[in-house]
């Protein structure tokens, strides 16, 4: 059965009531006035004049409670502005209600961000402070009265000016909290909403200690190893020359020994690379580098090493060099190109590319070798690392050369961009900033 809803609440009913009423009243007045005086026009004129100067009090009145937000209710007049001040009141306590729900919503989490260990700093799109919790406060020097200045006025650190300017938040920035201080800060920019940026901080210095302690220890020990690993490959090396003086039977274990001396030399080399790329106190200095003349030498030794055994083609579709590293540049290059002749079959194809496009110069290296499943590639640059442990080292491979490449792009505010698929190839793309390139007649022939 259709029920239907009545149009008007019974409130809203008598208020309509109560106009009509006014309004009859009005025109009993006028009809009154006109018969006793037979001035009917200006007894119609004056009753429409209360009329008019009723509705305009109350709408003079109206808007002063609008602009006042007079919380407290007052007496409502009767008729249709009786139903639209009630109406008003009504908004107005449903407002008040939800704003002061959202007030103690908004506290909470207020409270919640400034009980967080970490840095929360809440920035707009121009890099402006919005609000910071109480650790940012603690461990920054930043206050409340900072709302509304630039972060970069107040956080002068060159890492993260860089970071701000680069407008990539992907990845995160480290550096000191100040030119004194040995604290060490890890920050990233999270955007959230339409036109914010949530900042967040950490203090790493005791992950930072730890990781210098670990890499300390490796660099000494692979220092200390060199000198005896040396000797004894020496001595190796001088049984080998002699074979006439070593019986038959030592023979296949002196090659063994030697071989895996040799592997011991290289990965104890590929640990004092890498941990010379990880250090703070880097000694390389960084110049203009010719990477096409660099690549052309690279093709000559690919060649070599390749043996004839595949198909190799150099791409060098630009003239720019980089303002860089030269001898780690030279190993990433020459790294990626060899594990491609390492890991791609007989007859396989390899290209190697050197060009420029709108966001940055990239190297890359393409090959149709045995590929890398996808789960794998993840981890392609932890440090001993192998897809195939056994073909690793078959092929001489340390574990390391892939980490190695990624601390040496890293030093070069550069990415490693891994793109395979098993059975079919690899693609490995190094990109480098467009603020790192060098017109060729900057660059040294």
């Amino acid at each position: 059965m259709l029920s239907l809803k009545p149009v008007l609440s019974l409130e809203q009913s008598t208020r309509l009531f109560e106009e009509l009423v006014g309004i009859a009243s009005l025109i009993t007045l006028a009809v009154l006035l006109g018969l006793a005086t037979q001035l009917w026009v200006v007894s119609i004129l004056l009753a429409f004049t209360i009329y008019i100067v009723r509705n305009l009090y109350y709408f003079w009145r109206f808007v002063s409670l609008i602009r006042s937000q007079e919380a407290r209710p007052i007496r409502a007049p009767f008729g249709i502005w009786g139903e639209v001040y009630e109406a008003y009141f009504e908004k107005l306590y449903q407002d008040k209600r939800h704003i002061k729900r959202l007030r103690s919503e908004t506290q909470q989490v207020q409270q919640a961000m400034d009980l967080l260990p970490d840095m929360h700093i809440s920035l707009t799109r121009k890099f402006r402070i919005e609000w910071v919790n109480q650790s940012a406060e603690n461990l920054l020097g930043l206050r409340q009265t900072d709302v509304g200045q630039k972060i970069t006025n107040l956080m002068r650190q060159p890492e993260m000016l860089s970071y701000l300017e680069s407008g990539e938040f992907d990845e995160t920035v480290e550096f000191y909290a100040s030119a004194e201080s040995t604290r060490r800060l890890s920050a990233q920019i999270v955007p959230y909403f339409e036109k914010h940026y949530l900042l967040i901080i950490r203090d790493i210095t005791d992950a930072h200690n730890l990781s210098q302690i670990r890499r300390d220890f490796v660099a000494n020990a692979s220092h200390e190893l060199r000198t005896p690993l040396t000797v004894l490959n020496g001595y190796l090396e001088l049984m080998l020359d002699a074979p006439d003086s070593i019986p038959q039977v030592w023979q296949a274990p002196l090659n063994q020994m030697h071989t895996q001396s040799l592997r011991m030399q290289n990965i104890i080399g590929d640990l004092l690379t890498l941990s010379s790329m990880e250090s703070d106190n880097l000694n390389v200095v960084a110049g203009p580098v010719n990477v096409r003349a660099m690549l052309t030498k690279l093709q000559q030794d690919a060649l070599q090493l390749s043996d004839g055994q595949h198909e190799i083609s150099f791409s060098l579709e630009t003239d720019f060099g980089l303002m860089g590293m030269g001898e780690p540049l030279r190993s990433v290059f020459t790294n990626l190109v060899s594990n491609a002749i390492r890991y791609t079959p007989k007859g396989g194809r390899i290209n190697v590319r050197w060009y420029k496009n709108d966001k940055a110069l990239v190297y890359e290296v393409k090959d149709t070798g045995i590929g890398i499943a996808r789960e794998h590639i993840p981890r392609l640059t932890e440090r001993f690392y192998r897809v195939d442990t056994a073909r690793s080292r078959s092929t001489g491979g340390t574990g390391l050369g892939l980490a190695i490449v990624k601390h040496i792009l890293e030093r070069h505010r550069a990415k490693l961009v891994v793109l395979s698929r098993l059975k079919v190839g690899s693609t490995f793309r190094c990109e480098f900033p467009l603020s790192l390139g060098l017109p060729a007649e900057e660059v040294e022939a």
